[in-house]
Order: structure tokens, then C-alpha cells, then sequence
């Protein structure tokens, strides 16, 4: 299989194109600056090699915690961690997971430590939710940003797919002749 420099420079390489196409489908430039940056980050810290210790796992720093689970879950190169279609939504839905859990926790610890020392009660827990529902209508986060982060994503993700299997088939065919 290529390098993780291989699928870095490869990621890299596909910015420009992956923003001109993004453009002119949009005719939007924050779209296409959306959906670059997203690209960006699926191939360089959001791609399929979190299931083991890879370049995407160490750059997660500090944070690489939150992809213990996934690598325990998750066999190297399966069609859940490698799958061209359910791989980056896999990631999305279990990061998602991983942040819905960080901010429960958070919530309960902030009941628990700064208010009144007890519990959080289902108002509270409800407000704090209300809040950041409010932030992300207020920021304006539409469905065609969501579809920009969504399709930037899986592209980056993607193109670490896509050039595992080429490289596997021109290895192959290499060895044919």
C-alpha cells in the first residue's frame, strides 16, 4: 500500500481540482472553500488508517483517545473502515457519537461541579441543547454546507480508497508480467 506521505501528497494534489469542481457545481465560493477544507481534512485527519496507528491517528494529538474505540471496533482495511461508501459515513456517525458523549458529559459535570452540586435535571439538559441549536441557526449552517462538508469528506477519504486499490491492482499486474 502507498505511504501515509503517498496519501498526504495525493490529498494535497487533489485541492485545486476538488475546488474548481466544487465552484462550478455551487457557483458558490464558500461552498467550494467548504467543501476543499472538508476534503482536506477527510484525507489528512478524518480517513480510513484511524483503525490502526497511522499518520490520520498520531496527528489527532492529544485527542487520539477519541479513536481507541473505532480501532478496537474496526478491522484494517475492512469494508466498514476502507468501504468506499459506508467507511466515511461510519467515521461521521462515530465521531458524532464521540462529541454527543463529550458534551452529555459535559453538561452532567457542569451541573454536577458549578451549579448546585447535584445532577442536572432534564431542564438543564434541555437548555444546553437549546443553546447550541441556537448557535448553529444563528451561524447559519445550511443544507448545502452540510452537503459541502459531507461530499468534502467522503472525497477525502475517498481518494485513500481509491489509490489503496490501484496501487493493489498495478502491484498485481506487475507481478503478472
Amino acid at each position: 500500500m502507498p505511504s501515509g506521505r503517498t496519501h498526504d501528497a495525493i490529498t494535497l494534489l487533489l485541492a485545486v481540482p476538488t475546488f474548481a469542481v466544487a465552484w462550478g457545481v455551487s457557483a458558490s465560493v464558500v461552498i467550494a472553500i467548504t467543501a476543499t477544507g472538508a476534503m482536506l481534512f477527510g484525507g489528512l485527519m478524518f480517513g480510513p488508517d484511524l483503525d490502526i496507528h497511522s499518520r490520520q491517528y498520531t496527528r489527532w494529538g492529544v485527542f487520539r483517545f477519541l479513536w481507541l474505540p473505532y480501532r478496537a471496533l474496526f478491522r484494517h482495511r475492512s469494508r466498514w473502515s476502507h468501504g468506499i461508501v459506508f467507511g466515511t459515513l461510519i467515521r461521521v456517525v462515530y465521531f458524532a457519537t464521540m462529541l454527543l458523549i463529550i458534551a452529555c458529559a459535559s453538561v452532567y459535570l457542569r451541573a454536577l461541579f458549578i451549579a448546585d452540586g447535584g445532577p442536572p435535571d432534564w431542564r438543564e439538559v434541555t437548555r444546553a441543547w437549546e443553546i447550541i441549536e441556537a448557535n448553529i441557526t444563528v451561524y447559519g449552517v445550511d443544507k448545502k454546507t452540510v452537503w459541502a462538508l459531507l461530499s468534502g469528506l467522503w472525497w477525502g477519504a475517498a481518494s485513500h480508497t481509491l489509490t489503496d486499490v490501484i496501487w493493489s491492482i498495478l502491484r498485481k499486474s506487475s507481478e503478472i508480467f
